[in-house]
């Protein structure tokens, strides 16, 4: 059997009006160059018909890998459910709305191959709403704090990674993937390449306020104790600022006769304390919760379908693991 030489993995959700498209657009890319290469689809419990898409060209294409989740979990657990069944050298991941061009994956590949364990597309122009381009420029900033990386370098969805990329990032047993902090957690070995970015056709962003400030917080509390340090300098910062103030409350501060005597000085110091507390408390719980999740072994995911991919490979992969 002929070694696979690229894998793309293309997490799917609610996509059903673009997958056709993409699909036809990355077999007409990928066979021209005449390489051996294999398409995996992960449906993240989809609510329209993308599922029944995947299966038709699933059925048509025996390269194309079809795998259904049970229950949504998010992209990124979807591109570790792909990871998993993915057998190329090289894995690219996209995403699902068409406006990442197959035309571009030979530049991501090539960037690998002259020496990086990982290249991430950064995009010329970014075709997405002002919402999408200020959350991404936030979760940039975020990302350099905590996986310390450079922040000129830009972190996408669209980007390649090499087989023993691959194999370290499934090693991960938490519940809560996030894969651009599994990735700095493993390597520095990272750069950027130019690509276009085109147009969404179709529909808009599955992306919501909720989502990715649910996001933020997996990315904060999943990969780094820097927060859990932020709100510890928060809180020293706020004891002496609330000393300082109960000082001038109390002894320059003309205060009015109808305010009984201590009244200021108390609620200074439980504004000042409880918030503190509160954002300390909310932290730590973050942390609690996502330890225990991953001490009972709380799972990433589960597969409710898979087409083209056989049980002996699975079981290979499970051993290799």
């Amino acid at each position: 059997m002929n070694k696979v030489e690229t894998s793309i993995i293309i997490p799917v959700y609610n996509s059903e009006k673009n997958l056709a498209n993409l699909i036809q657009d990355l077999l007409l890319n990928l066979r021209k160059k005449k390489n051996i290469f294999e398409i995996i689809l992960v449906d993240d419990n989809s609510e329209d018909n993308s599922w029944d898409i995947v299966k038709d060209f699933c059925l048509k294409n025996t390269f194309i890998k079809g795998v259904q989740l049970r229950k949504n979990v998010g992209q990124h657990n979807a591109i570790f459910a792909g990871l998993k069944h993915a057998c190329g050298e090289y894995i690219v991941t996209m995403d699902d709305d068409g406006q990442n061009s197959p035309n571009d994956i030979e530049k991501l590949i090539d960037k690998v191959k002259s020496g990086s364990d990982v290249s991430y597309a950064n995009y010329k122009i970014k075709n997405h709403d002002l919402f999408r381009r200020f959350g991404s420029f936030l979760n940039n900033i975020v990302a350099s704090f905590l996986f310390n990386k450079p922040v000129n370098l830009i972190l996408t969805s669209f980007r390649c990674l090499n087989q023993d990329i691959k194999k370290e990032i499934l090693k991960t047993k938490s519940s809560s993937i996030y894969i651009d902090g599994i990735i700095f957690s493993i390597t520095k070995n990272v750069s950027n390449v130019y690509v276009e970015h085109k147009k969404r056709e179709f529909g808009k962003s599955n992306y919501t306020l909720y989502k990715l400030v649910s996001l933020w917080l997996q990315m904060a509390t999943g990969f780094s104790i820097l927060p859990l340090r932020i709100s510890s300098l928060l809180g020293f910062f706020f004891s002496i600022s609330s000393f300082f103030v109960t000082i001038w409350f109390i002894f320059f501060r003309t205060v009015p006769s109808h305010i009984p005597e201590g009244w200021t000085s108390l609620i200074v110091v439980v504004i000042f304390f409880g918030g503190i507390q509160l954002l300390a408390l909310g932290l730590i719980g973050e942390y609690l919760g996502r330890s225990y999740l991953t001490i009972n072994n709380n799972i990433q995911y589960s597969e409710k379908k898979v087409i083209n991919i056989k049980e002996e490979d699975n079981k290979l992969k499970s051993e290799s693991l």
